[in-house]
């Protein structure tokens, strides 16, 4: 089964109550460009007796999650990082309602779940899956900016975090589905996941 597609990156709060999890405030991190996972100490851990290996564990031991979008508005930095807004405050300035987005010793980045859709493709045949991420914590993503010169050259911001067991019962730390037949029902799956309502997709 071939990866083709990654489409509707969402989030939601986390938060735990004697392993009872919850999500609220649940919304799009923005138009995905590209998406990965990479886990520490992947490797099997072998014990060798009598020559040979006798004994494997393969147990998850973090990992990193990496997020490429279209755009990070600022408004979404709010619940993903915890940043704090500020009235601006200029008779000089034309546009609505200007703030500030302040990153400063205020800010409570906030556990989140995590979930996007990968298109795939079977036998040429295209098919939808959910990927869950349910819990993870982003860090500050650094920023890159250039001056534009005789071409626009697209910029496309990053964000990383760290993934980790839910505090749910098992402890998972990844959930996938089955292949769909569309893109709105791997999106009503993490929408469910995460307990963004409504769930039913556009137009059913």
């Amino acid at each position: 089964m071939a990866k083709i597609g990654l489409s509707k990156p969402y989030f939601a709060v986390y938060e735990n109550t004697a392993e009872q999890v919850t999500y609220s405030n649940g919304a799009l991190l923005g138009k995905a460009v590209e998406l990965s996972i990479e886990l520490d100490g992947a490797d099997d851990n072998i014990l060798y007796a009598d020559n040979g290996p006798a004994e494997t564990a393969n147990v998850f031991a973090g990992g990193t999650v990496t997020l490429t979008t279209d755009d990070l508005l600022p408004e979404v930095m709010l619940s993903v990082l915890g940043v704090l807004e500020e009235t601006m405050t200029n008779e000089a300035i034309k546009t609505k309602d200007p703030k500030w987005y302040v990153w400063n010793d205020e800010q409570a980045t906030p556990y989140l779940g995590f979930g996007a859709v990968v298109k795939t493709q079977n036998n040429n045949k295209p098919g939808f899956q959910a990927v869950m991420l349910p819990k993870i914590k982003f860090i500050n993503p650094n920023d890159t900016f250039k001056t534009q010169g005789a071409s626009i050259e697209w910029g496309t911001p990053e964000i990383s975090g760290t993934i980790l067991r839910s505090d749910a019962e098992g402890h998972p730390w990844k959930a996938i589905s089955t292949i769909m037949e569309s893109e709105a029902d791997a999106e009503a799956a993490i929408k469910q996941y995460l307990q963004i309502t409504p769930v039913t997709p556009p137009g059913e």
